[in-house]
C-alpha cells in the first residue's frame, strides 16, 4: 500500500497521545558483551517516552496530532517542533525521567532501564488542554506510565466521554494499571510479556480468552519479537509473519508497530491491511531505515510490505 493513500485515508481523523516523553540514552556494544567487565559502546541520545515515539509515527502520516505530557526543557520542545506534532504541557511538575537501552552489538535490545518517578509521582493532569483539541473523528491513545489512581482516571474520564481509548502496553511492569478497565479499552497493543503479566494465563490463547471474555469487542495485538504475531480483529484470530530483516535498532520498533495498528483502527482498514502495514512500520523502525525522501522510503514501505503473510482462523 502506498503512503499516499493512507494520509487520504486519515486526513480527517483526529489523534489525541497522552503519556511518557524524555530523554532516551542508546548504548551499542561495538563487540559481544563480557559481564563483570567494561564494555565498549557507541551512544546515542534521543528524544523518547512510547506515546512521544507513538505520536512521531503517527506525523508522519498526519498533521493532526496532539501531545500532551509534562512540562519540558526548551530543548526537548524544539525537538517535538522537528518532528512536526503539537505538544500541550498537562502539569507544571518538572519532567527528569529518562530511559536508557543497551542493545548488542546486532542491534537487539538486551536491557532496557527506566526512570519514572515523576510520572508516577502526579495524581491530576489539565483535562481542559486535552478537551479543547477533542473534535469529531478524535481516538485517544494513551500510554502506562502515569500511576495506577490517574491512570484509572483518564480511561474512565473519556470512556464516559464515549472516545475511542487505544492503549500501548509500555511495560509488564506497569500493565497491571489497566487490568480493571478492559471493557472500556477500544485497541490494546501488547508483547508477549506484558500480556502474561497482565491475565496471569499460563499461555497466550488463554490470555486472549481472558481479555475477550472482559471485552469482546477489542481489537488485540501481540508481538513476540521475530515469532509470528499475533491479532484479534472483531473475535477473529490473524497471524502475521514478520520477514526477515537486517535488526540494527530494536529500541522503538514496538512503538512504530503500534502507532501504526492504532492508526489502522481508526481507519477501519481490513484486518489483512491493518496487519501487514502494522508489521512493515515495525520492521522499518528495527531496521534503521532513515528518510531521505518519499519516492525511496516509499519504495522500501512496499517492498516490506508485500514480503509479509497473513493467516486467517488460525488455532
Amino acid at each position: 500500500m502506498k503512503i499516499s493513500k493512507i494520509k487520504k485515508k486519515i486526513k480527517n481523523y483526529n489523534f489525541l497521545c497522552l503519556g511518557a516523553c524524555h530523554k532516551d540514552n542508546i548504548l551499542k556494544l561495538k563487540k559481544e558483551y563480557k559481564l563483570f567487565r567494561t564494555n565498549p559502546v557507541n551512544t546515542e541520545i534521543k528524544q523518547g517516552g512510547v506515546c512521544a515515539n507513538i505520536a512521531n509515527n503517527l506525523s508522519f502520516f498526519s498533521k493532526n496530532i496532539h501531545f500532551f505530557s509534562l512540562k519540558l526543557t526548551n530543548k526537548q520542545k524544539e525537538g517535538l517542533i522537528k518532528k512536526k506534532f503539537n505538544y500541550y504541557n498537562i502539569s507544571n511538575i518538572k519532567n527528569d525521567c529518562f530511559y536508557s537501552a543497551i542493545l548488542e552489538n546486532n542491534g537487539k535490545l538486551l536491557l532496557g532501564l527506566a526512570s519514572n518517578k515523576t510520572y508516577e509521582s502526579i495524581n491530576k493532569i489539565d483535562f481542559i488542554k486535552i478537551n479543547n483539541k477533542l473534535k469529531k473523528n478524535s481516538f485517544f491513545i494513551l500510554d502506562l506510565c502515569f500511576n495506577l489512581e490517574l491512570t484509572q482516571k483518564i480511561i474512565n474520564y473519556y470512556a464516559k466521554k464515549k472516545i475511542n481509548i487505544f492503549v500501548a502496553g509500555t511495560s509488564s511492569f506497569k500493565i497491571y494499571r489497566i487490568k480493571k478497565l478492559l471493557n472500556k479499552i477500544s485497541a490494546l497493543s501488547l508483547n508477549e510479556d506484558e500480556i502474561s503479566a497482565l491475565t496471569n494465563k499460563r499461555n497466550i490463547n488463554e490470555s486472549i480468552q481472558y481479555i475477550l471474555k472482559k471485552n469482546p469487542n477489542i481489537y488485540l495485538v501481540i508481538t513476540r519479537g521475530k515469532k509470528p504475531v499475533i491479532m484479534i480483529y472483531k473475535q477473529i484470530k490473524y497471524i502475521g509473519y514478520v520477514p526477515l530483516i537486517k535488526v540494527k535498532n530494536e529500541n522503538g520498533a514496538g512503538d512504530a508497530f503500534a502507532a501504526m495498528f492504532f492508526l489502522s483502527i481508526a481507519s477501519n482498514f481490513s484486518p489483512i491491511t491493518t496487519l501487514s502495514l502494522s508489521i512493515t512500520l515495525g520492521c522499518i523502525n528495527a531496521m534503521d531505515y532513515k528518510y531521505t525522501n518519499m519516492i525511496d522510503y516509499n519504495k522500501m514501505f512496499e517492498l516490506i510490505y508485500k514480503k509479509i503473510t497473513i493467516k486467517k482462523n488460525v488455532k
